[in-house]
């Protein structure tokens, strides 16, 4: 009974103490709330008065060159100007002297002078009625304003509060201490309300954790395939060498060409998956420059123009367009574009290279073939790592299915994006469209 007491007894002191806090920091809140209150007012009361002022100035300049234009037909600051007025506002008068104080003109400005000051009380009520208000009311709409910080004050001091059970930290470490890969995306589950909060965040964690693991162990796994085949096929070369071929010289040739081209195959694939692992862990440095995305372009064309000569190639330009790019991996991109069109294009087809705007204004260059073109499934997934369309996948041409990968990430890294149009039979056309440089 005595324990018990002593519990409930606790509980209610927690509870005073928090209502303490409550109270003191409604209190605190509307202080502060009063203090900004109270320079909003200033800066208001200021504005006004720096408004009427202006106004006012404006208003005598507007009068004088105004009368003056009117009267004597041009304006002069070499004029003598004076008001007279017998203790009536409403009989003011107005006169202008030359320089050899000659009057040149003077006209009775009471009802003016009248009429402003009529306007003037009228606005300087507005605007005292204006602060009168915003001073006795501005509080409240401050607080009401501050509300979701008072509120987030609040909930950090009742958790602050909080007397946590020290089995409770003893589970969440166990849980954490127990946790294996395989069963990481089942993630952390304590049942426990206080601590939903932690829970919630470790298993957005672990999720970004499982993800990235899943990531690279696909990677892994992908390019063991790959690099598998060109190894079986060198392996089976050398045996064929070493049993039958030694002094049989069609097998010798055939083998040291067929060893040559997965050599190269592998090379080419080795290089990719460096690009790739370097891209990933952000060691692939950008030196990104203004440059005239026309001349870039033309370069890539010409070079096409050598290397294939199976394909008719075109280049389409229209005006200046510029981009801020590396232009080395510029290059690399539209080369991988262009290679990808000439495999799938027969020979004499064309092959066509443009530049220009797109609908927003940003640069773009585009890659369209003729070729055997993709299905819609196939546009989804052709930057996919590995990925390669049925119908190639055992062809020769099939290639590695990095290379749409590796000019994906040279787009993205540039901020740009693809568009993809794409008609199986009909052929594909890539168009890569890049951010409007800041320069412009």
């Amino acid at each position: 009974m005595k324990t018990k007491k002593r519990e409930n007894k606790n509980k209610d002191n927690k509870n005073t103490k928090i209502k303490k806090n409550k109270s003191f920091d409604t209190v605190r809140v509307t202080s502060i709330a009063r203090k900004i209150n109270l320079n909003n007012v200033g800066r208001l009361f200021l504005a006004y008065v720096g408004m009427d002022m202006l106004i006012l100035i404006i208003l005598s300049v507007v009068f004088v060159i105004g009368m003056d234009i009117q009267i004597t037909g041009n304006f002069s600051l070499s004029y003598n100007r004076e008001f007279s007025y017998n203790r009536d506002l409403w009989k003011v008068l107005y006169t202008v002297l030359d320089s050899t104080n000659e009057r040149l003109y003077q006209i009775p400005v009471g009802i003016w002078f009248g009429l402003l000051r009529i306007g003037g009380l009228i606005v300087l009520a507005i605007q005292i009625f204006d602060l009168i208000t915003v001073a006795f009311s501005g509080t409240a709409q401050v607080r009401r304003e501050l509300r979701p910080l008072n509120q987030i004050a609040a909930r950090a001091q009742e958790l602050s509060e909080i007397a946590f059970d020290e089995t409770k930290y003893h589970s969440l470490e166990d849980a954490i201490t127990n946790l294996k890969v395989e069963a990481m995306e089942n993630g952390i589950h304590m049942h426990d309300k206080d601590l939903q909060g932690i829970e919630i965040a470790l298993n957005g964690l672990l999720e970004r954790i499982r993800a990235s693991y899943k990531q690279q162990t696909q990677f892994v796994s992908d390019a063991s395939h790959e690099l598998r085949t060109p190894i079986a096929v060198i392996q089976g070369y050398v045996n064929m060498l070493d049993r039958w071929g030694k002094e049989d010289t069609a097998i010798v040739e055939e083998s040291i060409e067929a060893i040559k081209n997965e050599a190269n195959h592998m090379q080419k694939l080795v290089e990719q998956l460096l690009f790739l692992a370097r891209g990933d862990s952000n060691r692939q440095n950008l030196d990104r420059k203004l440059h005239g995305l026309n001349s870039i372009m033309r370069e890539v064309y010409e070079e096409s123009l050598m290397i294939d000569e199976k394909h008719r190639y075109r280049f389409e330009e229209s005006g200046v367009v510029q981009v801020y790019a590396d232009s080395d991996l510029l290059k690399q991109s539209a080369r991988i574009l262009i290679d990808n069109a000439a495999k799938y294009t027969k020979q004499g087809e064309e092959i066509l290279i443009r530049v220009g705007t797109w609908r927003d204004g940003s640069p773009f260059y585009g890659i369209q073939d003729n070729g055997i073109g993709m299905s819609q499934e196939d546009v989804a997934h052709a930057f996919d790592r590995f990925y390669r369309a049925d119908c190639v996948r055992n062809s020769k041409t099939g290639g590695t299915g990095l290379g749409l990968s590796i000019a994906k990430w040279i787009v993205d890294k540039h901020q740009g994006y693809y568009d993809i149009v794409s008609r199986e039979g009909l052929g594909t056309r890539f168009n890569v469209v890049f951010p409007i440089p800041d320069t412009l």
